[in-house]
C-alpha cells in the first residue's frame, strides 16, 4: 500500500480527486464553517487564507472528476447530469448579413476601437501624442495575496478607500 501525503504536488497527482489524505486535510479546514470573519480569531483567518486556494482546487477537482464519471455513465446518488446553459449563435454570419441587408436593414454596428487596437493602428508614439490626454488607468480592485507576491503593497489610509463597517463592534 502506498503512503499518500498531501502537499503542493497534489495538483499534479493522478489520484488528486480520490486521495483520502487530501480530502482529510481539506475537510479539516472546512470544519471552520467559514463563519463571518468577526466570529473567527485573526490567527484562524490567517490559517484559512493560507490554505483556501488549496481547498477550492480540491473541491473543483472533485466536481470535475464526478462530472467526467457521470458523462461516462456513472450515476451519483442525489445527483443527475443535465444540459448546461447555452447561448444562441448564428450558423453563418455571412448569410445573416445578406438576409438582413436584403430586407433593407444595416446589420452592423459601428464601435470605437479599444485602446490596444487603437495603439496598434496609430503606433505607440502617435497614439501617445494624440490620445494621452484622453486615457486614464483607474486603480485596480484591492486583492489579498501572499506576502511573496511581487506587487507592492497598497496604501490603505482611510481617505483612500471606502471604510468597511467594523463588524466586531456589533458582536461585543
Amino acid at each position: 500500500m502506498e503512503n499518500f501525503l498531501c502537499g503542493e504536488w497534489c495538483g499534479f497527482c493522478k489520484a488528486n480527486h480520490k486521495c483520502r489524505a487530501r480530502a482529510e486535510a481539506n475537510l479539516l479546514l472546512a470544519q471552520h464553517d467559514f463563519k463571518l470573519p468577526p466570529l473567527l480569531e485573526d490567527s484562524e483567518i490567517e490559517v484559512i487564507l493560507s490554505r483556501v486556494d488549496e481547498l477550492i482546487s480540491w473541491a473543483n477537482d472533485i466536481k470535475e472528476y464526478a462530472l467526467q464519471q457521470a458523462i461516462s455513465g456513472k450515476e451519483w446518488t442525489s445527483w443527475k447530469l443535465v444540459e448546461g446553459r447555452s447561448n444562441r449563435r448564428y450558423t453563418s454570419e455571412d448569410d445573416v448579413s445578406k438576409a438582413v441587408e436584403a430586407a433593407g436593414f444595416d446589420p452592423y454596428e459601428k464601435k470605437l476601437l479599444g485602446i490596444t487596437a487603437m495603439q496598434k493602428l496609430l503606433g505607440k508614439s502617435r497614439f501617445e501624442e494624440l490620445l494621452a490626454a484622453y486615457i486614464e488607468k483607474p486603480q485596480g480592485k484591492p486583492t489579498l495575496v501572499p506576502e511573496s507576491d511581487k506587487r507592492p503593497a497598497m496604501n490603505t489610509a482611510k481617505n483612500d478607500y471606502i471604510e468597511v463597517t467594523n463588524y466586531e463592534n456589533n458582536y461585543d
